[in-house]
């Protein structure tokens, strides 16, 4: 069977470098690859005008040209428009599936604008649902305050068109075409109750199939040793986005600290100080005087994410609201004790009390309880990692998911209306 995958991302085979993001689809790549090689891929993301296609593995890699304005005034004018798409992407995009021919085309989310074509084209398609625009847009400057948004309007990044008002905007902008999105494809892959739910209410028509996704290697091949651990430290990935919850984990930390904990040490990664949301944590610590317990690490491979984990007593998920976050399934893999929000898909991954421990979101008051009480308890902990680890070796079987995605495929395919 050929299967041409749209992605946002470009993968290791066409960029020449390791994922830092998006490592579930170069992890289905080559799930594929090895259990299922009677599968041929194309994959078609963004890249540059001109190069040829790439064939390597069970992969021919396809790049669609977008242009870049030229001049920063070009460039800040291009960002203020918060364009989301132009009709020469969609032409180009019907072109990859006319020049690769597949039996079934895979989309990878709806953040980008390749579902508009599913109508458009001759062949079945199925979509992946990753981050679901419509459930994440109201909750974007979730823990903003004034001083935060007037840190934003008085930026040299927002003059340029970037930060997170203008992301705001693009994705508002976004809104109408995600909707056309999920009208125009019958088909999708999702992996928790809030996927389900929130397509059941923008398409009550979509058929839904449940399907996992596989991690990067190495946090198969780890385990968390409660022994091994750094006491007292709590680790977190992240995003500089406001939502994923870093103000409310710092006043956990606060709560913390007031409690006796004098020595707890957050370690962040994937979010920078001198971001936004590093500016409005750094300011609640300065405040609590907690700059000495808070270290940013900045963005890290999974190698580097790997050996975080192993040596922190917890591993805590704040966000306020997320589909189905990898941070956590990663931390889970690894057999790490995790806190999270109880909110979106989490309550899908993680069950109160016995593969991890769940709080109400936003509640910093009993963040800081339960990350109190597994610091505190080294049989609490490791109960809990081993459990995490357990479900989520089985949930996140590369063989498995491979064996199911090409289920997946063939039922689209083979119940494709005809006539």
């Amino acid at each position: 069977m050929r299967v041409l995958w749209f992605t946002g991302i470009q993968l290791p085979a066409l960029s020449g470098q390791g994922l830092t993001r998006g490592g579930w689809q170069e992890g289905l790549r080559r799930a594929l690859e090895i259990h299922q090689p009677q599968i041929e891929l194309g994959i078609v993301n963004f890249g540059l005008a001109g190069r040829e296609p790439l064939v390597q593995g069970n992969a021919t890699y396809f790049t669609l040209p977008r242009k870049s304005p030229r001049g920063r005034l070009s460039r800040a004018l291009t960002a203020w428009r918060h364009t989301v798409y132009s009709p020469d992407d969609l032409a180009q995009a019907i072109a990859m599936v006319t020049r690769f021919q597949p039996d079934l085309v895979h989309f990878h989310g709806t953040e980008n604008f390749f579902g508009l074509i599913a109508d458009r084209i001759s062949p079945p398609s199925v979509l992946s649902l990753q981050a679901i625009i419509h459930g994440l847009q109201p909750f974007v400057f979730t823990d903003a305050g004034l001083r935060d948004y007037l840190r934003q309007l008085t930026s040299k990044k927002f003059v340029k068109g970037t930060g997170p008002i203008h992301r705001w905007l693009t994705l508002k902008n976004y809104l109408p075409v995600e909707q056309k999105i999920l009208r125009s494809c019958p088909n999708y892959i999702g992996r928790t109750d809030w996927d389900r739910a929130v397509l059941g209410a923008l398409n009550p028509e979509a058929r839904y199939f449940h399907c996992d996704e596989v991690l990067p290697d190495g946090f198969y091949t780890i385990e968390w040793r409660a022994a091994a651990a750094r006491q007292p430290v709590i680790y977190t990935t992240t995003t500089d986005a406001f939502f994923k919850g870093s103000l409310t984990l710092a006043r956990a930390m606060a709560i913390l600290k007031r409690r006796g904990w004098k020595d707890v040490q957050l370690r962040i990664a994937g979010a920078e100080a001198r971001s936004y949301i590093g500016a409005a944590v750094t300011e609640l610590a300065r405040k609590e005087g907690l700059l000495e317990n808070i270290v940013w690490l900045g963005r890290l491979s999974p190698a580097q994410i790997g050996e975080e984990m192993l040596h922190a007593g917890v591993y805590v998920h704040a966000s306020h609201m997320d589909n189905s976050p990898n941070s956590l399934c990663e931390a889970m893999l690894a057999g790490m004790p995790c806190v999270a929000a109880f909110a979106g898909g989490v309550p899908s991954l993680v069950t109160d009390d016995v593969d991890g421990l769940l709080y109400h979101d936003r509640d910093a008051f009993i963040l800081a309880d339960k990350i109190a009480g597994v610091l505190s308890d080294p049989a609490l902990a490791s109960r809990l990692g081993k459990q995490a680890r357990r479900r989520a070796l089985t949930r996140h079987d590369p063989r498995e998911i491979a064996v199911r995605t090409v289920e997946i495929y063939h039922q689209v395919v083979q119940d494709r209306p005809t006539g």
